[in-house]
């Protein structure tokens, strides 16, 4: 398995010309296991954070393009005009953590939520990593023996957290692909309604949206 920024390098130069939306499900299907199998999100030496579930998003800029409103990070939402985030960003937004994939040559806005996950606490040396877990009493998480994963994305700001100004080590993506894949589930994104243009305007309906773009990982850590 090629590195994930590699694979996301050969999804922009194939996106840029995709006109229809099976052949963009096409990409995403491709790029899936490079998140989900293809390493883990390191902070600083503190804990691994590995992707269970992804959710895509897409929208072009282009009047005639793939549009995903819902989209938080574009043009007309919270700026009129969005500068583009460099390749393999960490945008933090009120939803949880995408890692964007934007193409400004594409004119087009791409990112991974990540909608669960697994949290290993690699401090414990002596007695081996152990598995965070949520926990609804009087702290976000606790040390876990058992294996589990979490799926309140917007939590992951107890650990996916802490930048340090000028320190690009802080938080970053190791590559670490697995040797054999198991089973990637492809399903409706969470929550994902679908939008009506109305005059250069996007209207929110009542109808879930039906793009099977939400990829999880069979396989525990």
């Amino acid at each position: 398995m090629e590195k994930l920024i590699e694979n996301l390098k050969e999804f922009e130069t194939k996106a840029i010309s995709v006109s229809t939306e099976p052949e963009l499900q096409s990409l995403f299907e491709k790029l899936a296991p490079a998140f989900l199998y293809g390493g883990y999100i390191k902070v600083r030496d503190d804990y691994k954070v590995y992707l269970k579930t992804v959710e895509f998003y897409f929208h072009s800029e282009k009047s005639n393009g793939i549009h995903d409103p819902i989209v938080y990070h574009r043009n007309g939402r919270d700026l009129e005009e969005a500068s583009y985030f460099p390749l393999m960003s960490i945008h933090a937004h009120s939803s949880g953590f995408d890692i964007t994939f934007e193409s400004e040559t594409g004119k087009y806005r791409a990112s991974a939520l990540i909608r669960s996950y697994e949290v290993i606490d690699t401090r414990y040396k002596k007695n081996g990593e152990k598995f965070l877990k949520w926990d609804s009493g009087l702290v976000m998480f606790k040390k876990s023996d058992n294996y589990c994963f979490n799926t309140q994305s917007t939590y992951l700001k107890a650990v996916l957290n802490g930048f340090a100004f000028g320190n690009e080590n802080d938080i970053r993506w190791i590559d670490s692909p697995r040797t054999q894949l198991q089973g990637i589930t492809e399903k409706t994104r969470q929550n994902v309604f679908q939008y009506k243009n109305e005059k250069g305007e996007y209207i929110k309906t009542d109808r879930r949206c039906e793009r099977k773009w939400s990829f999880t990982r069979e396989e525990r850590v």
